[in-house]
């Protein structure tokens, strides 16, 4: 999750204190993440350090307590632009539990591979239905809460998608390459 963009994102709509950034982050998000105090006043920190916000005065909170506000500058609106702009992509080379433990079951003879995709896709299936369930209750909307949900059915269905093709491919031989 990048802290940076989002903070950035917030303070498009105005200058806030660092409280205040916390407190509308959990907002839009739904209360699914937060940040914590420490985490948003580094990040503040090392935007200020970048040119990407400024101080803009401070504010009293309603303890009494003078807050610093920060602003958006030229650089960060340029950076926030570019972000919205860019794609996200997910690491090539993450390391997966399951690739894993499929490639060393299917280098063993003391393990039943199929049994384990089938049991990898009994639990599957069953955290989809979960999830849907779980959809079930939850408005037709793009809440945060929603989004995560719906991509977490996808990546599950993508899984299943996956564990099918495993059991369709052809064992390894040590004569093969690969």
């Amino acid at each position: 999750m990048s802290i940076k963009h989002s903070l950035l994102a917030l303070l498009k709509e105005g200058p806030s204190t660092a409280s205040q950034l916390q407190t509308s982050f959990s907002t839009v998000m739904n209360e699914v993440w937060s940040l914590n105090p420490g985490q948003v006043a580094q990040t503040l920190t090392r935007l200020q350090r970048d040119g990407l916000v400024i101080p803009q005065g401070h504010t009293t909170g309603p303890t009494g307590r003078k807050a610093e506000l920060y602003a958006l500058t030229t650089a960060g609106e340029d950076a926030l632009k570019e972000w919205f702009n860019s794609v996200v992509a997910r690491p090539a080379a993450d390391r997966d539990e399951l690739v894993i433990k499929v490639a060393l079951a299917a280098s063993r003879a003391d393990i039943d591979l199929i049994t384990l995709l089938d049991k990898q896709r009994f639990a599957t299936l069953q955290a989809i239905r979960e999830l849907n369930v779980e959809a079930h209750n939850l408005p037709q909307t793009r809440t945060t809460q929603r989004l995560t949900l719906e991509r977490r059915v996808f990546e599950l269905e993508g899984q299943l998608r996956w564990l099918d093709r495993v059991e369709s491919l052809s064992p390894h031989t040590s004569t093969q390459e690969g």
